[in-house]
């Protein structure tokens, strides 16, 4: 008998959390497409770490590709989703 169920709904703390869309370049498609920014929880251990410096990403609405957003970037977005 297994203490892990499979068929159970993850705990929130490990779903990735959506922070806005934004018209950016992609580099697979070529052109400006919608991206999705959200936050991705880092495993550390037993426990998931929301703050981390790659937990930001954005991934485009058409190929579905995802880029880790750092630097001034990163800074812009997370300072745009404290200003609302």
């Amino acid at each position: 008998m297994s203490i892990f169920h499979t068929d159970r709904i993850p705990s929130l703390s490990r779903l990735p959390k959506e922070l806005g869309r934004e018209e950016r370049p992609c580099g697979r498609c070529g052109g400006h497409t919608e991206h999705i920014f959200y936050r991705v929880p880092k495993k550390v251990m037993l426990l998931y770490v929301k703050d981390h410096p790659e937990n930001l990403h954005a991934t485009c609405v058409v190929c579905a590709r995802s880029t880790i957003l750092t630097g001034e970037e990163r800074g812009r977005v997370l300072a745009a989703k404290r200003g609302e």
